[in-house]
């Protein structure tokens, strides 16, 4: 085979001498984790390393990748002028890359000079590609380059994007290996980027073991509950490498890793073997369809008809007819009665793999009634919410979906009379209206719920004639 093995390596600039200043002796576990990661691709002499970052442009519906035949970066943002380095870029294996990404329909975008400057972004080596390769270029400099910056895509839309990835490298025929780029949790301390998360330690050990026992699933599967909250940059990466060796068998091994200014630095390789094994992918699809028909079978009628609202849409881009859907589907008829028969507002939120798909609602009744209501904003979430692209129907399956009924706002006037897990709550200022859900995950007081419906308003934090309204929900999920 043509591709050799996955580098995973962690990319602090502050191991560089030049803008560490000294305090890089406080990471030497890292450095000589490098170091041990350096010679390993100096022994194997790759002809070229496919780069994978998640400080490139990263785009929200996308993978970028660099199409351009040199490329240069440096580390003047950190404060050292005097290091910088150019590559070549393998221009037959962004060619394949670019035939393969389309091929099997992967959202991609190839950015050039001239693209680059439409959408006014730099085209360099960022610095999450520059630090590791620092290190190799002590020990190993003849390679090209392929610079691929991870996109806000699922995991598992990332992990099949590898395996892609794997297919253009043993068409283009050159000795290949994949550089992840990837620091682990920013949360191990009050004194880090972030602070203190107790699921960014959780985080990194399950990381690490999974890549000790070679057990990738568990990291493929991590559940947003823990990454979220860990403040790290490394997963999409990472996933995105593992995908690449799908299906074969593979020897795995961390040099390094330690926490020392509060986030996780790791050094590992993975060597891939001829040896086939089960593919995650299929895997995951039989886990995935047994989690979908759960979902199905738990579902309440609310729920239910915003699924088929979205799936009719999806499939058909037509909007769902009630009067037929409760003819072919047998409805609770208490349930029934309140669609049929009662007006509120309604909003309908849509989660794919624990993150966050779209969410639209009505504060008030704008339709007939319930059921109308469901039917209007589902649609909305799925297709017309402004910060994703509408729903396709590969993704159905993997929908999550709650309806929320709102009561009668009341008003307020003071924080005491607020509970973020029991009401929700309207911020008025003017023509500006923000409103939050209650019972959010994350969201734990009334001085966060302000906070954030008053940046869904456009108001400042420090706008204080401001109008509160609080309401109750009846939550379907």
């Amino acid at each position: 085979m043509y591709l050799k093995g996955i580098a995973i390596s962690c990319h602090p600039p502050v191991l560089i001498p030049e803008v560490g200043g000294g305090r890089e002796h406080e990471a030497e576990k890292t450095i000589r984790g490098l170091r041990d990661l350096s010679l390993k691709v100096a022994e194997i002499k790759p002809e070229v390393i496919v780069c994978i970052t998640p400080h490139g442009n990263v785009f929200r519906d996308g993978v970028a990748v660099v199409y351009e035949q040199h490329l240069k970066g440096d580390l003047k943002q950190f404060g050292n002028d005097s290091y910088s380095l150019e590559k070549d870029c393998d221009m037959g294996l962004l060619d394949e890359l670019n035939m393969s990404f389309a091929k099997n329909q992967c959202h991609t975008i190839f950015l050039n000079q001239t693209t680059a400057d439409e959408y006014k972004i730099e085209l360099n080596i960022d610095h999450g590609v520059l630090v590791p390769l620092y290190f190799i270029e002590k020990y190993y400099k003849n390679y090209k380059i392929v610079h691929i910056t991870i996109g806000e895509l699922s995991l598992i839309e990332l992990y099949e994007m590898g395996t892609v990835i794997r297919e253009a490298i043993e068409a283009r025929g050159k000795e290949a290996m994949i550089l992840v780029s990837a620091d682990l949790s920013h949360c191990l301390k009050d004194e880090g980027p972030y602070a203190f998360n107790p699921m960014g330690a959780l985080f990194d050990e399950n990381i690490i073991t999974g890549i000790e026992q070679k057990n990738y699933y568990s990291i493929l599967t991590i559940p947003p509950q823990v990454y979220q909250p860990a403040g790290q940059c490394g997963l999409r990466p990472i996933i995105m490498g593992l995908g690449a060796i799908d299906g074969y068998d593979s020897e795995a091994e961390v040099f390094s890793y330690e926490g020392p200014f509060g986030v996780g630095y790791m050094a590992a390789y993975i060597e891939l073997k001829e040896e086939t094994i089960p593919s995650l992918i299929d895997r995951y699809d039989e886990e995935r369809m047994l989690s979908y028909q759960e979902r199905r079978t738990n579902e309440g009628p609310f729920v239910a008809l915003a699924r088929a609202t979205i799936n009719t849409w999806a499939q058909r881009g037509r909007k769902l007819n009630f009067a037929h859907y409760k003819k072919q589907n047998k409805i609770d008829p208490k349930a029934l009665e309140e669609l049929e028969n009662q007006q509120a507002g309604v909003f309908v939120s849509i989660h794919k793999h624990g993150e966050l798909r779209g969410c639209i609602g009505t504060t008030g009744p704008v339709t007939e009634n319930i059921a109308q209501e469901i039917i209007r904003n589902a649609i909305e979430a799925s297709a017309y919410d402004p910060r994703f692209l509408p729903i396709e129907e590969p993704e159905l399956r993997d929908l999550e979906i709650s309806v929320d009924v709102l009561g009668a706002p009341e008003r307020v006037t003071s924080l005491a009379e607020l509970d973020a897990k029991k009401y929700g709550v309207i911020v008025e200022k003017g023509l500006n209206r923000g409103l939050l859900l209650p019972d959010l995950e994350g969201v734990n007081t009334p001085e966060e719920q302000i906070a954030i419906a008053k940046k869904k308003a456009g108001l400042l934090e420090s706008d204080t004639d401001i109008i509160m309204h609080r309401f109750q929900v009846e939550r379907h999920q």
